[in-house]
């Protein structure tokens, strides 16, 4: 048991540090409108947990009144896995940036927003992990903690946030979603013990999208420790 916490201890400490790294190193430490701006897509990161509860339960009863069974086929699951689960976390996680910007008050850029939704996306995953600890090995505890995966699918959906903010397109939000979405649906689906029953190298797709994860938190350090495109600082409001 001292093993799994420390475990879920230190699992914390990538998502926290990258948090802090953001809110205190990207931008002029005197920007307080800015790191504001910072501590409320946390903390809406944080109260996301409780939305994204009720409406994956929302889901649950509807599949239960539509006879669909977790585990009975691939069909349900994949319900269960894009639709329950990825669905319902990624939608309410998109929501609490438009939450966050709602709030802010002065004129963010486009890098800005991509650091409210990684950061909204690292205040879910930080409760999430909490949960996640409880019943789980200090192996898969410490692996998710190191990945980021939630951060790395907020870089995704903040990048192209920001594309249509800056390009008056909102079409590009709708692909930055589906492309999040797609990736934690499949990634939750490749787990599952019927699919990988199928044949073994099924486990490739969910091994395929830890690695991608992790090229992605890569590129999202590398994006902002690198000289970025006037686009990237020009004020959106």
């Amino acid at each position: 048991m001292i093993i799994v916490i420390g475990a879920a201890v230190l699992s914390l400490i990538p998502s926290i540090a990258l948090y802090f790294w953001m809110k205190n190193k990207v931008r002029k430490p005197e920007d307080e409108a800015f790191k504001q701006t910072c501590r409320t897509a946390l903390l809406n990161g944080f109260l996301s947990t409780v939305f994204i509860v009720l409406l994956s339960g929302t889901f649950a009863v509807t599949a239960g009144l539509l006879g669909i069974k977790e585990g009975a086929s691939l069909p349900a699951t994949a319900y269960h896995k894009f639709i329950k689960l990825a669905l319902s976390e990624e939608l309410i996680k998109s929501l609490m940036l438009w939450k966050t910007l709602k709030k802010a008050n002065y004129s963010y850029t486009w890098q800005d927003i991509i650091i409210f939704m990684v950061t909204v996306s690292i205040g879910f995953e930080i409760m999430e992990a909490v949960v996640y600890a409880i019943g789980e090995g200090p192996i898969p505890i410490l692996i998710r903690g190191i990945l980021i995966m939630h951060g790395g699918f907020g870089f995704i959906e903040g990048w192209f946030y920001g594309k249509a903010k800056y390009t008056k397109n909102k079409a590009y939000i709708a692909a930055g979603f589906l492309i999040a979405w797609l990736l934690h649906g499949a990634y939750d689906f490749g787990l599952n013990d019927e699919f990988l029953a199928m044949n073994p190298n099924n486990a490739y797709l969910s091994v395929g999208i830890a690695g991608f994860s992790l090229v992605l938190l890569v590129l999202l350090i590398v994006f902002f420790t690198r000289k970025r495109k006037p686009q990237y600082l020009e004020p959106l409001q």
